[in-house]
Order: C-alpha cells, then sequence, then structure tokens
C-alpha cells in the first residue's frame, strides 16, 4: 500500500466514481481501476460496492478512510516540511565557533543571516575544553564553523573572512614607562596573563616570541581568556588583547599599545566539503559575500576554500 493507491482511493470516496475521481486527478481511468484493485487484493477486502450511482463504501472500505486521511495529511505535511526547509522558511543551522570569535564575528553574521531567514532555528556550539570546531565537523555535530585559520585539517574547506589584530595592553600603574609602540624583544621583561597553551592567542605570542630567540614570561594563566583585560586593570601583568577588549580594558585604566611586529591571526569560515543543507549553504554564501564588514577588525584576507 504507497500513498499513491491512497490518494486515489480518497479521490473515489469523494466523487464517488471512479471516472470522476480519473478526471480530478488528470490520470487514466483504466490506470486508477487497476491501483484500486491492487489495493484491494493486498488488503484482501472489497473496498468499495459497485451501485447505479456509482461507488459506495464497504465496511471495510470506511474503517480505510480514517487511516487513509491521516497518512495523507501526514505526508503533505512532511512534505510542506522538506519544501519549508530547501526554501529556508524553516529549518536548524547548527555552527562552531570557540568563545572570542562567537562574539564578533559570528554574532553579526548571525543577526544578518537571521534578519533574512527568520523562521531558521540557529544553534550556536562552543566546543568546550575538550575539542574544537574541526572535530566538531567531522563528527557531524556541525555543517559550519568560525574558526582561526589555517584549519589543521586540509580535507576541510575554508574561506577567509578577515585578520584579528592583537594589541597588548599595559597594567595602569607600568604603562607611563613604556613606549608608544613596544618591541617584541622587550616582551621578555614583562610577565604576561594569558590563556593556556593550544588557545589562538597564546600560541601566535608563543610562535612570536620564539621567532625574536626567546620564551614569554607567562606570570599568570587562565582558563577562560576573556577575563585577561580584567587582570591587566588590576595589575596583574601585560597580555595581549583583541580590538573589542582593548576598547573595554581603557575604559578601566589599561594603556593599549601597537607591537613591532604586530601580532594576529587570521580567522573565516570552516565547513565540510560536498553538498550542505540549505541553511549552511545559506550561512556560508551571506560570510562570503560579507567579509571584512563583519568584525571592522582589520581588512579581509584573501584565501582560495
Amino acid at each position: 500500500m504507497d500513498s499513491r493507491q491512497l490518494r486515489y482511493f480518497l479521490a473515489v470516496v469523494e466523487h464517488g466514481s471512479v471516472t470522476r475521481a480519473a478526471e480530478v486527478l488528470f490520470v487514466a481511468q483504466p490506470a486508477l481501476s487497476q491501483s484500486l484493485r491492487a489495493l484491494e487484493s493486498e488488503l484482501g477486502v472489497e473496498l468499495f460496492r459497485r451501485v447505479p450511482r456509482g461507488m459506495e463504501l464497504t465496511d471495510a472500505g470506511a474503517a480505510l478512510l480514517g487511516p487513509a486521511r491521516q497518512v495523507m495529511q501526514s505526508s503533505q505535511h512532511a512534505d510542506e516540511v522538506v519544501r519549508g526547509i530547501a526554501t529556508l522558511e524553516q529549518g536548524r543551522l547548527d555552527v562552531a565557533s570557540p568563545p572570542d570569535l562567537a562574539v564578533e564575528p559570528l554574532a553579526s553574521l548571525v543577526a544578518r543571516f537571521r534578519a533574512r531567514h527568520p523562521g531558521v532555528w540557529v544553534n550556536l556550539i562552543d566546543p568546550g575544553p575538550n575539542a574544537d570546531v574541526e572535530s566538531l565537523l567531522r563528527n557531524a555535530r556541525c555543517e559550519v564553523g568560525v574558526d582561526y585559520l589555517p584549519a589543521d585539517d586540509d580535507k576541510l574547506s575554508t574561506c577567509a573572512l578577515g585578520r584579528r589584530r592583537l594589541l597588548l595592553g599595559l597594567p595602569p600603574e607600568s604603562s607611563h614607562t613604556q613606549p608608544e609602540i613596544f618591541p617584541i624583544d622587550r616582551l621578555a621583561d614583562l610577565p604576561l596573563v594569558a590563556g593556556p597553551r593550544g588557545t589562538a592567542v597564546r600560541d601566535e605570542v608563543e610562535r612570536v616570541c620564539a621567532d625574536n630567540g626567546f620564551t614569554p614570561r607567562v606570570a599568570v594563566e587562565v582558563e577562560h581568556e576573556h577575563n585577561v583585560y580584567l587582570l591587566v586593570a588590576a595589575g596583574a601583568g601585560a597580555a595581549f588583547l583583541t580590538e573589542s577588549e582593548a576598547r573595554r580594558s581603557e575604559s578601566r585604566g589599561v594603556r593599549v599599545v601597537r607591537t613591532e611586529p604586530e601580532l594576529g591571526h587570521d580567522f573565516g569560515l570552516v565547513f565540510r566539503p560536498g553538498p550542505l543543507s540549505p541553511a549552511a549553504r545559506a550561512f556560508v554564501d551571506l560570510a562570503t559575500v560579507s567579509r571584512g564588514d563583519a568584525t571592522g577588525e582589520g581588512a579581509p584576507v584573501e584565501r582560495d576554500p
């Protein structure tokens, strides 16, 4: 028993005859009659009595009427849901991002996406300490993420969105003795506040310091990097801050300076290769068009996915 047979059955019930039902359905009458006979044979009962006025339901046919309508309603609902997802009138989008990129650029991108597709439910995933964006993509927890580039997994597709510049935040009591542009080799003399190894800012600082022949003095290590600027303001040490963190810290007396060379890292979309769901495809397209506009923290970096 399939949905086509049930649709033919219900049409005959509604219109009272095979002839009229075939006309309404735009099918040949013999084909409709054959489908009904096949349904009756499959069920082992007669569904209609042939009478002079047309067709009447048997008791078995009357018993089938309610379930047949329920099946067709469920089928119609499923079709509407699928069409709604395809046209982005509804659906779901899972996006993974580390916390610092979830503030920007992800917040702006999600706001733009929701303005265009208000029926799509968006789920933002924080990978947490025991995972990362790339592992969530590989395990199909999400289809797309915003992460630092380059991706470790060369099987993933990427699209650069911009570059996040890092500025050096100096504690209020020591800032008056430091230059406007801070030479990176002088960093060896400063106690630093930093996140743990494996986080984007800490890894970038250690890389640049190693390139200049020394190891940074990390005096305070914090699990959550978004609290770093508060420790700088309290005098616990200097720290590298994103531009948004730097703006917040200046109101607490932190002096923010540029370094030479300048530190920073690229960020962008990371997504699985192959076909994406309509929602994920629309998000990638929107972010690609909007690149460079979402953060205000540096010019976009062009890179082939």
